[in-house]
């Protein structure tokens, strides 16, 4: 009898268990809403001797798809199907086959950030590049941003905004890659959390 009720109450545990992901992505989606189109950064992460804030809800990713290095911080908002990653970069890097095809300057920024765009170019299908822009000079760090898009996997024409930030001797390129539309909303998040870079101790 022990038993019996025992199979009966285990189907029910895992049922209550069951954590209801469409729920908890409408819930994030309305407070992203609610906060007049933007997101609360509540979280400050750290990476290879910087630190960042990013919205909670954005989740570790395992996979270095749209990366270059195994090393990187990848993260994901299923919510928004947005995918967000950032990487270190110094000079040992310049021989790498990326970078090693372009006319390495003076000042390597430039050099990280041309040559990582284009990589991303190239990725893509009937892609185009914006025109490339200094952060404002009210950023904390010196930085670089632009555009790129086009025919990807993200249901149609992909979106990416890449960045290249000195802070001290290194280069860090952040990635923020989604949809068209979702981008119109959340470009200045991400600015926002490139405006959050800091140098950790």
């Amino acid at each position: 009898m022990i038993y019996r009720l025992m199979l009966l109450f285990i189907p029910a545990l895992l049922i209550a268990g069951c954590f209801d992901y469409d729920k908890e992505n409408k819930e994030i989606r309305e407070a992203f809403k609610n906060n007049h189109y933007n997101f609360k950064l509540d979280k400050t992460l750290k990476y290879e001797g910087i630190s960042f804030k990013l919205p909670d809800h954005f989740k570790q990713n395992y996979t270095h798809n749209y990366t270059i290095k195994n090393s990187s911080l990848t993260r994901t908002s299923n919510a928004f199907n947005i995918y967000f990653s950032v990487e270190r970069f110094n000079k040992s890097d310049l021989s790498r086959e990326f970078v090693s095809s372009f006319v390495v300057q003076n000042d390597l920024l430039n050099t990280f950030q041309d040559a990582y765009v284009w990589r991303r170019f190239e990725s893509l299908d009937n892609s185009g590049i914006s025109i490339k822009k200094e952060l404002p000079k009210t950023f904390k760090n010196k930085g670089l941003i632009q555009t790129v898009s086009g025919d990807g996997t993200y249901s149609g024409q992909a979106y990416y905004v890449t960045s290249t930030i000195k802070v001290g001797k290194e280069y860090y390129v952040f990635q923020w890659i989604t949809s068209k539309p979702i981008m119109n909303y959340t470009y200045d998040d991400f600015e926002r959390i490139l405006k959050s870079v800091r140098k950790s101790k």
